[in-house]
């Protein structure tokens, strides 16, 4: 069986509000979907949300990426050619790990559709009950980050992550308010998303010691691994490496520098679930345990993590929440806000509205 053809839809997905983050403001998302059909009619489906801040990658230049270099490398050629497809793309084209992703997800789930099983099956198996969603707050005003918390916490979320760094001197206020909001035993999480300096960093990181910080997340820029190394090794706080770890190489320098006590794998920085994988085994093998994040993805790239997720025992959290924060998705997703529940459905386990794609492309290109 082989792949006969493929569609490539370029969509944005309205936000339900304005997501704010320490580099930017998002109104809405672009993402790019992707269809894979064998020549028997079975079909996969695969993503790219693109973040020219971390990849470098813009929506317009993925389209281009995808349908005139990676995906005409598998036309024509078995449906389990998941390894091929990632050395072929890696000797085509470099970087570009979100064009990647959006093959390599499509890949694995046409190949678990194909034999008929749940796709953290082909990814080692099942081996968490469910998935725990955090609520995720972007940056506002210290009053109205606590208000959101204490609201979250009334709904049931057993963590709550904060976005800041974009005023350094706003955010222990920031952070001692949430925490004064929250209920007792929901965890605090902390994303500065580079919005610190080294000095900046250990200066909050300190002051908010008294709030019980789980982690903080990337406090320093995604050019500086060192200074990111010394801010672990000066402070018994957990920090967390994401923007500038995109694959197997940057895991091994983590380890190397003794850089970080966590890392946040993305499907998007690392060109999808292949490398993600070997990702999440250099951590367990270093003792570095890992999370799956989200750049903010439609249901189908946010399930092909939670697959992952599900399946591996060194992945101890996640932030796949960009579907609760879409007004508009192209499927329903499993469980509810505050966690992901898997079935034994096949692939990615969701039926995809292709009509509702449609209404939201703004492009659609077929290769065959």
């Amino acid at each position: 069986m082989q792949i006969k053809q493929i569609t490539v839809y370029g969509i944005r997905l309205p936000l339900k509000q304005p997501f704010k983050i320490a580099y930017d403001t998002y109104e809405d998302i672009e993402s790019i979907l992707v269809r894979i059909e064998s020549t028997s009619g079975e079909v996969g489906w695969g993503e790219a949300v693109v973040d020219q801040h971390v990849s470098g990658e813009t929506w317009r230049a993925a389209r281009q990426v995808i349908t005139r270099e990676l995906a005409p490398l598998v036309i024509g050629r078995p449906i389990d050619s998941i390894g091929a497809f990632h050395s072929m793309a890696e000797a085509r084209i470099r970087h570009n790990p979100s064009a990647k992703a959006a093959l390599d997800i499509a890949l694995h789930d046409l190949l678990a559709r194909h034999c008929k099983v749940p796709l953290y099956s082909l990814l080692g198996g099942r081996y968490h009950a469910r998935l725990e969603l955090p609520c995720v707050i972007s940056m506002l005003a210290p009053e109205e980050m606590a208000r959101q918390a204490r609201e979250a916490c009334d709904r049931g979320y057993a963590s709550v992550k904060i976005k800041l760094g974009d005023a350094p001197e706003l955010d222990v206020e920031r952070i001692a308010r949430v925490r004064e909001a929250m209920a007792p035993g929901v965890a605090l999480r902390v994303d500065a998303n580079q919005g610190w300096s080294a000095k900046q960093a250990l200066q909050i990181i300190r002051q908010a010691a008294p709030y019980q910080v789980e982690w903080f997340e990337q406090p320093v820029s995604i050019e500086n691994l060192d200074a990111l190394a010394r801010i672990t090794q000066a402070t018994e706080a957990v920090i967390m490496a994401d923007e500038p770890i995109h694959g197997v190489r940057d895991m091994l320098e983590v380890v190397r520098l003794q850089a970080a006590d966590m890392v946040n794998i993305k499907l998007m920085k690392s060109g999808g679930l292949h490398a993600a994988r070997a990702m999440a085994e250099i951590g367990l093998a270093a003792d570095i345990p890992c999370q799956i994040g989200s750049m903010v993805e439609s249901s189908v790239a946010t399930l092909a993590g939670a697959h992952l997720a599900m399946a591996h025992c060194n992945i101890v959290a996640n932030d796949m929440v960009g579907p609760a924060m879409i007004a508009r998705d192209v499927a329903d997703m499993p469980g509810n806000e505050t966690h992901i529940e898997l079935s034994d459905a096949p692939g990615l386990g969701i039926w995809i509205d292709e009509d509702r794609i449609r209404a939201l492309s703004t492009f659609e290109d077929r290769i065959d």
